[in-house]
């Protein structure tokens, strides 16, 4: 969990000097995506506190996010952007693409961790209705 939290968040932090290095020289303030990269920091800290305070939802909450970061990155890829948004040239555009990267790998590996580990818990779990203790059926 610890890895997945910091290659998020650095991707997430890495996005303000990726924009003052691409926009912020040209006088642009911060365009309508800005809104939709803030809501969904915001969506992977819900899901975050929720997980890690083992709260009913966080599985679902970091689980769909989860999903559509890997989707995002799997359809950037897909577009022509991979291997050539890595250009050594270029330190910004590099740590930015290699972030990205990064999390659409940690996306897809903790999916599967959450996946496996929800359905261990599941073969383990007691049957509805048994008492603790309880190893009678």
């Amino acid at each position: 969990m610890a890895a997945l939290i910091v290659v998020t968040v650095a991707n997430y932090v890495w996005q303000v000097p990726y924009y003052l290095h691409f926009y912020g020289r040209f006088g642009r303030g911060p365009g309508g995506l800005t809104v939709l990269l803030l809501l969904t920091f915001v969506w992977f800290l819900v899901g975050t506190a929720l997980l890690v305070t083992r709260r009913r939802g966080g599985v679902l909450v970091m689980a769909s996010f989860l999903v559509v970061e890997a989707l995002f990155y799997l359809v950037h890829n897909l577009s022509g952007a991979a291997g050539r948004d890595l250009p050594t040239d270029d330190f910004v555009l590099f740590v930015a693409s290699l972030l990205g990267y990064l999390n659409a790998l940690a996306a897809i590996l903790f999916l599967w961790w959450l996946f496996r580990t929800r359905m261990r818990d599941r073969r383990t779990a007691a049957p509805p209705g048994a008492a603790e203790g309880d190893t009678s059926l």
